[in-house]
């Protein structure tokens, strides 16, 4: 009698995990992809389209893929193509074996692990008065990408913008379209809020802001943002944000950037050291900044680790504390602004040891 039951229960325990199994299987979101010739699965959101890094021609692409496709960044030797398809995951497989083409990875989003902590005073830090005196960043093109900007914000109203564009909806319109759209605005107060004698004082305020909205972290769209940055000149291109994977192709497009423009993201505020190839952080190209708090990402990657917490403008018209490795970010890109301002002839290499010899004396 009792191995009767027994063998009942286990029978029905049995099911039980089953059918959880079964459910899990039906509803998981892991996807696998490869990437830097590892395969890596996470909770991947699938899109449309297959990003491919190919040196053949667009044209000889289209004739041997036979469906449409977009390029949507130029590189030294190859270019990045996004390949029209509605099972970007099969697809990507099935083109990575084309000997024509590097890589294929299908399309996906990410979440951006934007970097918030909450003043310090940073005129007085960085002796921004006496700096003041001489330049404030005039002729210098800054990017930020990020979400909405409140360009309308009292102490941002005479921010010269030198071009608007919105990678989610592909229009010359940055401004705030949802309720998320908060931290750009944050992140501009920093380097651009005007002189004015109201507010704050941004550390560069007379440099040309390009400013780029992108809410969704889609491969293609980050890739798209800064090609669009390169396109309209820019010195400095500030990344507060890190995605929770480097992807190959946002790594190409960075990695070739940077031979002309100063790429700088915040470090991320998970007390981690920042592997090789890990986040975008962890790119040897990129200029990396930490904060001196202990929430802040570390390692030899890292170039600038700097106190964080200002007052900054906020999407709503107000005031409020700013933190994280993302203030300290552009922090650093206002600090080169000036500095490059000041050294038009020297490559941004030189300019960014100028900064840390600086920084470092005081």
């Amino acid at each position: 009698m009792l191995e009767v039951t027994k063998t009942k229960k286990d029978g029905h325990l049995k099911t039980i995990l089953f059918t959880l199994l079964l459910f899990t299987s039906l509803f998981s979101k892991e996807v696998c992809i490869t990437n830097f010739q590892k395969e890596v699965c996470s909770d991947f959101e699938l899109r449309d389209g297959v990003i491919i890094k190919s040196s053949i021609s667009k044209e000889k692409l289209k004739e041997k893929l036979n469906r449409p496709l977009k390029q949507i960044a130029f590189l030294e030797n190859s270019n990045l193509y996004l390949v029209d398809s509605n099972d970007s995951l099969n697809y990507s497989k099935e083109l990575a074996k084309k000997e024509y083409i590097i890589y294929a990875q299908p399309n996906i989003s990410q979440t951006k692990e934007k970097s918030l902590q909450p003043s310090q005073n940073i005129t007085k830090q960085y002796n921004l008065g006496k700096i003041w005196q001489s330049t404030q960043g005039k002729g210098v093109n800054i990017a930020i990408i990020d979400d909405g900007f409140n360009i309308e914000h009292e102490d941002l109203q005479g921010v010269h913008v030198l071009f608007s564009y919105d990678a989610d909806n592909k229009n010359l319109d940055s401004s705030q379209k949802l309720n998320i759209d908060t931290h750009g605005t944050q992140v501009a107060g920093i380097i651009f809020a005007q002189h004015n004698g109201i507010g704050i004082d941004g550390i560069a305020p007379k440099a040309n802001l390009i400013a780029i909205r992108q809410t969704t972290n889609i491969t293609s769209d980050t890739v798209l943002s800064f090609t669009v940055a390169q396109k309209v000149g820019a010195d400095i291109i500030n990344c507060s944000w890190n995605s929770p994977l480097l992807l190959e192709p946002v790594y190409d497009i960075i990695k070739y950037l940077s031979k002309e423009t100063a790429i700088v993201f915040a470090a991320g505020n998970n007390h981690k050291k920042i592997e090789p190839l890990s986040i975008e952080a962890s790119i040897p190209e990129v200029i990396t900044v930490g904060a001196t708090q202990k929430y802040s990402n570390y390692g030899e990657m890292v170039d600038f680790v700097i106190p964080s917490g200002v007052t900054s403008t906020k999407a709503d018209g107000t005031y409020g504390n700013f933190g994280g490795t993302s203030a300290t970010a552009p922090i650093i890109s206002g600090l080169l602004a000036l500095k490059l301002s000041q050294n038009r002839d020297k490559p941004i290499e030189e300019i960014v040891k100028i900064l840390k010899k600086e920084l470092h004396e005081n």
